[in-house]
């Protein structure tokens, strides 16, 4: 079987959806009332599965994806 795209969980989807609309840590912990740090662990997560090395690089992967 051959893997198509990468696969999300609903919170990384929730991450990845407020990353594309340019919300901080701090904001994106606020809203989805999490602590900023567990924001920047599921975006390590994010930008390992895509292969990014930096926030506005894996926005991008994101966009293109």
């Amino acid at each position: 079987r051959r893997r198509v795209g990468i696969e999300l969980t609903a919170r990384e989807r929730e991450i990845a959806a407020l990353l594309i609309d340019g919300l901080t840590s701090k904001r994106i912990g606020q809203k989805l009332a999490i602590s900023p740090r567990t924001v920047d662990v599921y975006r390590a997560r994010l930008m390992r599965k895509y292969g990014a090395s930096t926030t506005p690089e894996l926005v991008n992967k994101l966009l293109s994806a």
